[in-house]
């Protein structure tokens, strides 16, 4: 079976973006009003009826000395620093349930990127 040329992105499907207790849900204003997170369901149910692999591009995430020797931070980094969302091990930055990579599915995480402004 050849590999499929069709995939499936995920930038960012953590809580702290789309669960309601996330720390940067309130900045999505729309995301409830037009159902993002069950379109994403969807999307992602979809895909694997079909064998498309889903590839994850995630945040990298935060800790304490994640930032350390920094001379020039971007203010994404800086809101990073200071609010710890994408926190390593915590409820945030953990990927939203029902999203989480399936890899007999031929999911893929890729390298975790930063932000750029």
């Amino acid at each position: 079976m050849s590999s499929p040329k069709t995939a499936i992105l995920l930038v960012d499907p953590y809580n702290d973006f789309l669960h309601p207790d996330g720390k940067l849900t309130p900045l999505l204003k729309d995301l409830e009003e037009r159902n993002t997170v069950q379109h994403l369901k969807e999307l992602v149910k979809a895909a694997r009826s079909r064998n498309l692999p889903v590839y994850y591009g995630l945040h990298q995430q935060w800790s304490a000395d994640k930032f350390n020797g920094w001379r020039h931070m971007t203010p994404g980094n800086v809101r990073q620093q200071d609010i710890h969302f994408f926190e390593e091990g915590s409820f945030g930055a953990r990927i939203y349930e029902g999203l989480e990579p399936d890899f007999s599915n031929g999911d893929v995480v890729v390298s975790k990127h930063w932000n750029s402004e």
